[in-house]
């Protein structure tokens, strides 16, 4: 898959726009925000890590099924605009830190929940390999990887959201995880892994 070359300026992107991808009024977005709470296949979560907070939308929404959400994003601004978002909610802490490198907030091994959603895309193919490990590595034993992406190409990005998702696959699969669920549409890919597969199934 060919790349762009560059990664968007995320920072300016936000200074211009304060909500550049409509996240409040789109309903591709509210739709996908409500499919990820959907997903997820435990009522509660200990520590949730949403690695591309944007404007705190989905943070805001884990927060009601998780005792504590770190979202971390690449831009200062988006981590201002999230920090609003979400205040008055004891749940979310927010935190500037860019993948491939892991928030001081979660230490290795602490997360029981991971959402990556709408970034691999734009990074480059080392970050990405990189974030694939970082990732792993923040995960507890049982805990669970949800990503979604567009699933075409945008426009300033490396590669396609459906490449995204299938190169995170790889990765998890090859390390010892289990896909438990895909949501595939014309619009976006939603994947969620866990190595905590589930002994009885329907109980």
């Amino acid at each position: 898959m060919g790349s762009s070359g560059t990664t968007p300026d995320f920072d300016a992107l936000y200074a211009s726009d304060p909500d550049p991808w409509d996240v409040a009024r789109s309903w591709y977005e509210r739709r996908k925000i409500d499919l990820v709470l959907a997903t997820l296949r435990r009522p509660r979560y200990r520590q949730a890590w949403d690695t591309a907070c944007g404007t705190g939308d989905l943070a805001a929404a884990l927060a009601s099924r998780c005792e504590r959400v770190v979202a971390s994003d690449a831009s200062a601004r988006a981590c201002e605009l999230t920090a609003a978002t979400v205040a008055g909610c004891e749940e979310v802490v927010v935190e500037h830190s860019a993948l491939p490198d892991a928030p001081a907030a979660v230490p290795p091994s602490t997360a029981d929940l991971v959402v990556v959603s709408e970034v691999l895309y734009y990074l480059s193919s080392e970050q990405r390999a990189a974030s694939h490990r970082r990732i792993a590595a923040a995960c507890a034993p049982s805990a669970d990887v949800l990503a979604v992406h567009w699933a075409p190409r945008p426009e300033d990005a490396h590669l396609s959201g459906a490449a995204a998702q299938r190169e995170l696959n790889d990765h998890l699969v090859g390390a010892g995880w289990t896909r438990l669920v895909t949501h595939t549409d014309i619009e976006f890919v939603l994947v969620l892994w866990s190595r905590d597969v589930p002994e009885t199934i329907g109980r």
